[in-house]
């Protein structure tokens, strides 16, 4: 039977942290030089590779941790500092290095933008890499680990949308709207972090 707080807490973490909204205003001036047909088309490419990228982690993710002998509880408490973090850039309205820098936006270089920085690390960064592994890793039965991979489906289905229209987007919530959203994100994103620290933390008395 399929647990509906697990599935919304993990569709939440994953949107929340991918965050198509908050890079809305970040994709227009990158996309603004390109046809509409061009822009639907990059963005559809980004968002699959984004995606692709992000599934394969967010599987392989923990069996890479036992090559490197690198306990769960111990990314745990990492990853959820990471996330904690990055909630507290967004609520104080910074852009989150951790997901672009200044080198990564120029799109003078010679680059295909659609990989970089479209894909990684605007869309899956190292956040969403942490929280995908994280959610994976928390999941106590095989559907709950489907269920994760159904919801980063979702929301990568939902950031399509939202990002290929991304000019409609921003003048229907605006720059006051965006800001709101990206901060009440950012509250949320902070609790969903502790948890992972408090969850780490407890993992690691026990083992210990």
């Amino acid at each position: 039977m399929i647990d509906p707080t697990f599935f919304i807490r993990s569709f939440v973490a994953l949107f929340i942290i991918i965050d198509p909204i908050g890079n809305v205003p970040l994709f227009i001036p990158l996309l603004e030089k390109f046809r509409e047909r061009d822009r639907r088309a990059m963005v559809r490419m980004a968002v699959m590779i984004a995606a692709i990228t992000l599934f394969l982690l967010t599987i392989t993710g923990n069996f890479i941790f036992n090559i490197l002998s690198i306990q769960m509880y111990s990314f745990r408490i990492a990853g959820g500092i990471l996330l904690l973090i990055i909630s507290i850039e967004m609520l104080f309205g910074r852009k989150s290095r951790t997901d672009s820098s200044e080198e990564d936006l120029d799109v003078g270089k010679n680059v295909d933008i659609a990989v970089t920085p479209l894909a990684i690390p605007l869309l899956t960064g190292p956040g969403a890499i942490t929280t995908g592994i994280l959610l994976f890793d928390s999941a106590r039965t095989l559907l709950e680990k489907a269920i994760v991979l159904v919801d980063i489906v979702l929301v990568f289905l939902l950031s399509y949308l939202i990002i290929s229209r991304s000019n409609l987007v921003y003048k229907v919530i605006g720059k006051t709207g965006t800001r709101v959203t990206i901060r009440v994100m950012g509250l949320m994103l902070s609790a969903i972090a502790v948890q992972f620290i408090i969850s780490g933390i407890s993992d690691a008395i026990t083992a210990l």
